[in-house]
């Protein structure tokens, strides 16, 4: 129901059976069942014999959700989840006999999910455990930890939907989010404070759990040392709104609790970039972080071969946002961001650049990005390399050279505008005297329709005055020129794809172990070094390589291979891995200065990988050169 919710168009049967690792036939079952439980207003989820499924009462099927969501969990997953909110939001030990009884399992099956739920909650730090104290057990741990491994649970559990309020409501019982998001709303226009609109639901969760916390009596157990927020807005808008909360909730806010609020406004706040150029900057935004993003912008030219040092835009955007993010880290403040996985999915080189710059940044300050702020860092990544593009693509300038009288110039500038009006620019008639009043108009291109010698250093063709096919073929090449360059994609597939690494049928128990056997087949076969299995796992650790629909792509971050190839593994069933599902894995080992020579073929991969269908059309390939021509002949196989 959730994954149909989210989708908001037609979905086909052998998508959503594929995404939950199902046969069309449960699928089929399932959607019968779904559509027996309400009939008051027709189908809940309609189906189309060409289309497949959809929503049709969004209302109806928002309500059978959250009264699943308060039934007892009946799958291990969502038990791991219901133990884990139950030691949050519990004040007492829980009795683990009770517990067992209440979701109908066994006391062994509870012994099993607490050391699930042990290995969950290690990322949030040392202090916070599971204590298991005789048939008792309870959360322990700073306060801190708790709040922001409770604010992941929630946010997990809107499936994507986190900007929409309604779907926290029914975690807080005691506590109207609309009231905390009126009284925010004020305070931010009174102070003309702006922050992200789409982390003002993320703010209002964050408050909610710091009032909710406070009513059952769990106070922040440290405080910020710092004084100098004392005299910011953000401590303002703080103390005016927790006086606001004091009232409506019947609560005393410490002063700690302010201070912790104000941080998670700062947090949150928009940095207006009212700088035209990096010199401007320089005079108004701490050395430190000028000096990071130097380092940053640096390394990544190195290691991409991308010439980003002049780009003005993306030195004081990405200043301006480590600036803000330094303070998110600092202070375990989690900026969600709503756009996360089409970024991963879409624009999978731009999130590794950023996965690479994640890693440059925790060298340099022992600071870890997650991967919501890894997200709004590729924002500005992926904002630098359009303007690249832009410049690529701008229309190419050209001087008409013609001697042919004022009739057949006019026709002969009037058939080029037409044939080229969204790639060339030109900038006037000339006669082939005018050789300095050509110069001074700076032409990539020169046409001309007599041969005349020149000095310029401009690509200079001899057309016809009438323009025909073999001149239109001259100029195409000199257009052309990127394209032509680009390499054959039967050549990319037969260089880079191996048959001696290609693996069909094959299970593996989780990531990790998929990742270790493809890595260790490369290094026997001689592909890459030693280091390498361990480049791709760490990679891995940073930020998961699961696209959706079905695929991963592991690779280490650095170009570290002997020889570059890619491997394919086609699973005989689908396996968790991060937050999907996948059964086709491509693993990248690229040999240093090799990565501009994949990006044709990276390019058609993620055409196909884009779409369930065309991961499907992969999947069914019956051995490597079945595969191969899959590859090849997808589009015009498989998209008539």
């Amino acid at each position: 129901m959730e994954y149909l919710l989210n989708k908001k168009t037609w979905v086909k049967g052998r998508e959503i059976a594929f995404e939950l690792g199902v046969t069309d036939r449960t699928i089929r079952k399932d959607i019968m069942y779904i559509n027996s439980l309400d009939k008051s207003n027709g189908d809940i989820i309609i189906s189309h014999n060409k289309n497949g499924y959809m929503i049709n009462n969004c209302k109806n099927i928002n309500n059978l959700i959250m009264q699943d969501d308060v039934n007892i969990p009946d799958v291990p997953d969502e038990r791991l989840k219901y133990i884990l909110k139950k030691l949050l939001f519990c004040k007492n030990n829980i009795d683990i006999f009770d517990l067992a009884d209440e979701i109908n399992v066994s006391e062994s099956t509870i012994e099993n999910d607490i050391k699930k739920i042990r290995e969950m909650i290690k990322k949030y730090g040392s202090n916070i455990k599971v204590i298991k104290n005789s048939s008792y057990i309870y959360l322990q741990g700073l306060e801190k930890d708790k709040r922001k491994l409770l604010s992941d649970i929630l946010f997990n559990e809107t499936n994507g939907d986190f900007l929409n309020i309604e779907k926290y409501k029914r975690y807080f019982k005691d506590i109207d989010l609309n009231i905390i998001k009126s009284h925010l709303n004020k305070l931010l226009k009174k102070y003309e404070y702006t922050i992200n609109e789409m982390t003002i639901i993320n703010l209002i969760v964050h408050i909610a759990i710091t009032v909710d916390r406070i009513k059952k009596h769990n106070i922040l157990d440290m405080y910020y040392t710092s004084n100098d927020i004392l005299n910011t807005i953000e401590y303002k808008i703080a103390c005016d709104l927790c006086d606001k909360l004091e009232e409506n909730f019947f609560i005393e806010i410490p002063p700690r609790e302010k201070l912790y609020i104000s941080h998670l406004i700062f947090s949150k706040k928009i940095f207006k970039n009212i700088y035209s150029n990096k010199y401007e900057l320089e005079k108004n935004i701490e050395p430190y972080f000028i000096i990071i993003t130097e380092y940053l912008i640096d390394s990544l030219c190195r290691e991409f071969s991308i010439e980003l040092q002049n780009d003005h835009l993306l030195f004081s955007g990405l200043c301006f946002h480590i600036k803000a993010m330094y303070q998110r880290i600092k202070h375990d403040s989690t900026l969600k961001n709503p756009i996360l996985n089409d970024l991963k999915r879409k624009y999978p080189y731009i999130f590794d650049i950023t996965v690479f710059l994640a890693n440059e940044f925790y060298k340099l300050t022992d600071l870890k990005m997650d991967e919501n702020e890894m997200g709004y860092f590729a924002l500005h990544i992926g904002a630098a390399l359009e303007r690249i593009k832009e410049k690529q693509n701008k229309k190419r300038k050209v001087a008409l050279v013609c001697s042919s009288g004022h009739i057949t110039s006019n026709v002969l500038y009037s058939k080029i505008k037409s044939i080229y009006s969204n790639r060339v620019e030109i900038e006037g008639l000339f006669s082939f005297l005018e050789i300095d009043l050509i110069k001074g108009k700076k032409p990539d291109l020169i046409l001309s329709t007599v041969p005349f010698e020149h000095n310029l250093q401009i690509d200079t063709i001899v057309i016809s005055p009438f323009l025909n096919d073999m001149d239109i073929k001259k100029i195409n090449s000199i257009l052309d020129k990127e394209i032509n360059n680009k390499k054959n994609l039967f050549q990319d597939v037969a260089q880079f794809f191996k048959e001696d690494i290609f693996f069909k049928d094959i299970r593996f128990k989780n990531e990790f172990e998929a990742i270790y056997f493809m890595a260790n087949k490369l290094f026997e076969k001689g592909y890459v070094p030693k280091s390498y299995i361990n480049n791709v796992i760490e990679r891995e650790k940073l930020s998961s390589t699961s696209l959706g629909n079905l695929t991963a792509i592991p690779h280490p971050i650095l170009m570290d291979a002997f020889e570059t190839v890619i491997s394919t593994a086609i699973l005989n069933k689908p396996l968790e891995w991060g937050c999907h599902k996948v059964q086709l894995i491509l693993m990248f080992a690229i040999k240093s200065g090799d990565r501009t020579k994949l990006n044709d073929l990276f390019e058609h991969l993620l055409y196909i990988i884009d779409n369930v269908e065309g991961v499907n059309y992969l999947l069914e390939s019956k051995n490597f050169n079945d595969f191969k021509l899959r590859l090849l002949n997808y589009e015009s196989n498989y998209m008539k």
